[in-house]
């Protein structure tokens, strides 16, 4: 008689869907290589966004749109400036297109669209690198999104006005260089996307001189106690992993950010997003089992 199925660890397709990370990342190398070429020196940066929203998109369920462009909301005035956003996952069956415009990207997902605030689910910053610098940029860039996070509409309001209660926010690096593996500023500005509602951390996919394709993942940590550096306390690399200090706050608990790297953390980013969006996230819980697998768990399986 047949054994009943279990869910396994590796599970069948992890290296295939894996490969997803190394396709991004190959795209981005060559146009690194080739931007010495451009005037432009940001357009290996440009490929990265185009290249992770055409993956995002194909993955993602059909019902959702992926794009870059503008969240317009009729809250805001008409003399407001629009910000830009890298990634936008919208609700794509039930969502209009207010207006699409010709950008450079020329890919199916890089012209930028204005989707109207109600129908989106999720807005992504994508740089090339972690810094100090980028970290900043990419989250203050998020918390122009911040008047249209102060409430949630209810069902039934007549006039939407704000993100969806399901909202998710976050970060995509491509890399962390060796010149800022013992960045603790980088990590602590993480911390600052707390502000944000649905603010999830992020994602980077690689690090300089990892040899097994591990991908980082930034979590935020609230402990009721003070949480101690690993990095400017022990001299411990970001490479590794890293904690950074913790910042007391109002309601008298600690705030301080994570890095861990594994090879199953580029699925696990995947389908929180699914599951975050859907509004079925729940923390500390897998979203999924699909595709989650790593080298060390493979070889103890063959043993």
């Amino acid at each position: 008689m047949d054994e009943d199925l279990q869910a396994q660890f590796p599970s069948l397709g992890w290296k295939q869907f894996l490969s997803n990370r190394k396709k991004l990342l190959d795209s981005y190398d060559q146009a690194q290589t080739k931007s010495n070429a451009h005037r432009v020196k940001a357009y290996h940066g440009n490929v990265a966004e185009s290249m992770f929203r055409d993956w995002l998109h194909s993955f993602l369920p059909k019902k959702y749109g992926v794009t870059s462009g503008y969240i317009i909301s009729p809250g805001l005035k008409s003399t407001e400036t629009m910000p830009h956003y890298d990634v936008i996952v919208y609700d794509q069956l039930e969502s209009p297109v207010l207006w699409t415009e010709d950008y450079p990207d020329k890919t199916t997902h890089g012209f930028p669209r204005a989707i109207p605030a109600e129908y989106v689910y999720c807005v992504l910053e994508v740089k090339s690198n972690f810094t100090s610098t980028t970290v900043d940029e990419a989250i203050n860039h998020l918390k122009k999104l911040s008047p249209l996070l102060n409430n949630v509409d209810t069902p039934d309001a007549k006039i939407k006005l704000h993100l969806p209660q399901q909202f998710c926010c976050g970060l995509v690096f491509f890399n962390l260089l060796k010149e800022h593996e013992y960045s603790e500023t980088a990590l602590q500005k993480v911390t600052s996307g707390a502000s944000l509602r649905g603010f999830f951390g992020g994602v980077i996919l690689r690090g300089e001189g990892h040899n097994r394709e591990l991908t980082g993942r930034l979590t935020l940590l609230e402990s009721k106690k003070p949480i101690k550096s690993t990095v400017s306390s022990d001299k411990k690399s970001l490479l590794d992993s890293g904690i950074t200090n913790s910042k007391n706050q109002k309601n008298n608990s600690y705030l301080g950010a994570m890095l861990l790297w594994l090879e199953p953390f580029f699925a696990r980013f995947a389908f929180d997003i699914i599951s975050m969006i859907q509004g079925k996230y729940k923390v500390g819980m897998f979203s999924s089992c699909y595709c989650l697998g790593s080298e060390g768990f493979e070889y103890l399986n063959k043993k």
